[in-house]
């Protein structure tokens, strides 16, 4: 794994030439012949689709033509065509935007980052979504066929699941894996086992995560890697109550698949359980939450969540329930990526599985520049990286990148249009709701609210 330096960048990497080149060094995709477009320049213009991603290929060669010129061969820079621009990125391939994103990723924060850190540990978010592709028969054939609209029949676009470990405080991706949504192997809970295994999430973490990875099979391989999680669970997921402690959490154990079922038939034949099962050691948190928001009426919901934080004095339960909602960062790092960089609606624009595939990564990679901007900005103004605006830093990056910009542009433009401070809100989560249905019960519940957490104290089974 290449040493991650994306918080070692100078203000005036807008574009990081020399990880760039270390990165087509390590794919192995450095050319024989000086071409009009080496590797390198290949993989500028790539990640300039994606920081473009609403313009053809001929206008972003032309954006891009100062860094461009200086990188081609020895006949001089002119235009390419979009055809010779096509066939550059199908001969470089993916393998150089992977290994970019590499050196890229890490969760920029620092100690003194606000936001970042909780109990010691530096909190990081495991979430997934999906992004269209265009539907060409490759992509079909690779990604599998659309998915079903209404009445079953075909939606308009394969899509691709992508997973990601996001720091909460800088919304700086950690580590991203994906795959076709209807490939084996390509649940989110497939995805965030090869996250686990590529050795991102260490000790010193705590990861924070939906009910979607509440199961044995993902939170064991997760905790195996020495990070603390920090999960919500199903209201009916079984966890026996083996000892409540102080704070009204209780000592459980999230069973192995093959011990529940042993203690499910034995439940349900009324006999006597064998003991606690075999599984992972974690703290229940059973919490009821009252949202009021100003000047409505409060309405309650509960939240259970488990944890392999077992020290109930250094974290709380009610703490560890407030700590909980930073889980969203991740939602809104989905949004930077899709509707900030991508664009909103947008669908990918490579039909050939290879150019999906190096496309996401120069997605990945975009979506990494823009946050380290954010990040820069938010230490040098000494503010909470929150307060900086992914939108006006993103445009920022692109301005810089088209006009001799001083080196300090992004930071400073980004520090002149703050976001307010974040405030709590509310959305109620209706999926299967229409759009007006959704909107009626948000209303008056996206403005400053105020939360109320009380720990419900789990009973011990009786003996």
């Amino acid at each position: 794994m290449p040493v991650n330096r994306a918080t070692a960048l100078p203000a005036q990497a807008t574009v990081p030439l020399d990880l760039i080149a270390e990165a087509v060094q390590a794919a192995g995709a450095r050319e024989q012949r000086r071409r009009l477009l080496p590797a390198v320049a290949v993989v500028v213009f790539t990640l300039g689709c994606a920081l473009f991603s609403g313009e053809g290929y001929g206008e972003v060669a032309r954006k891009l033509a100062g860094w461009l010129g200086p990188l081609a061969g020895p006949g001089g820079w002119h235009l390419p065509g979009t055809g010779a621009l096509a066939r550059a990125r199908a001969r470089a391939g993916p393998g150089p935007l992977r290994e970019l994103f590499a050196r890229l990723a890490g969760p920029l924060a620092g100690p003194a980052t606000p936001g970042a850190f909780a109990f010691g540990r530096l909190l990081a978010a495991l979430d997934g979504t999906v992004l269209d592709v265009p539907c060409s028969p490759a992509n079909t054939a690779a990604f599998g066929a659309p998915p079903a609209g209404g009445g079953g029949a075909a939606g308009g676009f394969p899509q691709v699941r992508l997973v990601t470990l996001a720091a909460c405080g800088t919304r700086a991706i950690i580590d991203a894996a994906f795959r076709g949504r209807r490939a084996p192997r390509a649940s989110e809970q497939d995805l965030a086992r090869k996250i686990a295994a590529r050795g991102r999430c260490r000790a010193g973490m705590l990861i924070l995560a939906g009910r979607n990875f509440g199961g044995y099979p993902v939170a064991a391989v997760l905790a195996a890697t020495g990070a603390d999680l920090l999960i919500r669970v199903k209201s009916s997921q079984w966890l026996p109550v083996l000892e409540v402690l102080p704070d009204g959490s209780a000592r459980s154990v999230l069973p192995e698949p093959a011990a529940g079922r042993r203690h499910a038939v034995a439940r349900y034949q009324g006999r006597p359980l064998p003991g606690p099962p075999a599984g992972l050691p974690v703290r229940l948190i059973d919490a009821e939450i009252t949202i009021t928001p100003a000047g409505g009426q409060p309405r309650t919901e509960r939240c259970r969540l488990i944890t392999t934080l077992h020290d109930w004095q250094a974290a709380p339960a009610v703490q560890l329930a407030a700590c909980y909602p930073q889980r969203w960062e991740a939602e809104t790092g989905y949004r930077d990526l899709k509707t900030a960089i991508r664009g909103p609606g947008r669908i990918l624009r490579s039909r050939s599985p290879a150019g999906v595939t190096q496309e996401i990564w120069a997605l990945l990679c975009a979506c990494q520049l823009t946050c380290a901007a954010r990040t820069r900005a938010a230490a040098a103004g000494g503010h909470d990286p929150d307060r900086i605006s992914a939108t006006v830093a993103l445009r920022a990056i692109r301005r810089a990148i088209t006009t001799p910009a001083p080196p300090a542009a992004i930071t400073a433009e980004a520090l002149t249009a703050l976001l307010p401070p974040r405030r709590n809100r509310s959305y109620p989560r209706l999926t299967r709701a229409s759009t007006t249905a959704r909107r009626a019960a948000r209303t008056g519940l996206t403005g400053h609210v105020t939360r109320k957490i009380t720990i419900i104290t789990p009973d011990l089974p009786a003996p």
